[in-house]
């Protein structure tokens, strides 16, 4: 078990529901693997969060609480910064205060040797069909759609993270990003400030999270200090995810529960919740 390191990344989405993804360069971490931009937290990035705090918490206070206010205000700043110089898309940090959301928070599970606690935060951006990008960092990059991103890496022309894979799911249910703002701004405004755990489990599935694991344990053995606070302070909203998905290795097919919990603004993922929130999503329908 090692402790987590704290990032954000921004995902970049088009008008046409065309998402932004970066290959990493193979010499750094995740190489090869399709990215959105993104990267670990800065000292500048807490000294220009406090510096900007009260406007920073004017567009985003319903999205936080005083527990990680510091964190996610650096976070914003972060997912910025890094989007920046990553593609060479110069953004205005006092602009995008009120126009940049926050989408999911997924914290990497006790097991793995590297572990992040990343802030993921999602913009409507067009106008961008060529990019500059940092090739220190990134070999390529590519505008696709979430499906389209899903359909690849199904086939075995890309490779993503299990974090990522979970998001492009997500976005390619919730069809625009229209529907991304209401998703984020209704039920729970406290929803995005909690961690998404995620375990590995037998069969090589992947859970979000794992609907068996032990909270107590969980925080008994958790080695990151403030991830231990937060979770005995919102021990109680733990089991309030509103995602849990298992898949195949393989990824040939999706199969999966989606949970309806208190407050949870499931209902916009019309289509694909069935026998009483269980799911198959097969190959041919992505």
């Amino acid at each position: 078990m090692t402790c987590c390191q704290k990032s954000a990344s921004l995902i970049l989405i088009r008008d046409d529901f065309k998402v932004l993804m970066l290959k990493r360069s193979h010499e750094i971490s995740f190489g090869g693997s399709f990215v959105f931009p993104g990267g670990i937290l800065e000292e500048t990035d807490y000294k220009i969060a406090f510096a900007d705090s009260q406007l920073i918490q004017q567009n985003q206070q319903r999205y936080f609480c005083p527990l990680n206010q510091p964190w996610y205000d650096a976070s914003l700043i972060a997912a910025i910064r890094e989007t920046t110089e990553e593609t060479n898309i110069q953004l205005e940090y006092k602009q995008l205060y009120s126009k940049i959301k926050p989408f999911m928070r997924i914290v990497t599970p006790q097991m793995m040797e590297k572990r992040y606690d990343t802030q993921f935060f999602v913009f409507n951006l067009n106008n961008y069909d060529q990019l500059e990008i940092n090739k220190a960092e990134s070999s390529s990059y590519e505008w696709d759609t979430p499906v389209g991103f899903l359909q690849k890496f199904i086939n075995r022309q890309i490779y993503l993270q299990p974090p990522i894979f979970l998001q492009l799911l997500i976005l390619k249910q919730l069809r625009s990003y229209q529907n991304i703002i209401t998703y984020i701004d209704s039920g729970d405004q406290f929803k995005h400030t909690y961690p998404h755990i995620f375990q590995f489990s037998y069969k090589g599935a992947f859970n979000y999270p794992d609907p068996n694991y032990n909270l107590q344990k969980l925080l008994d053995a958790e080695q990151t200090d403030y991830l231990k606070r937060e979770f005995k302070i919102r021990y109680n909203k733990m089991e309030r995810s509103d995602f849990r998905f298992e898949f195949e290795a393989n990824l040939k097919s999706l199969t999966g529960f989606i949970g309806k919990f208190k407050n949870s603004p499931l209902a916009l993922l019309d289509g694909q919740i069935i026998n009483n929130g269980q799911f198959i999503q097969n190959k041919a329908r992505l």
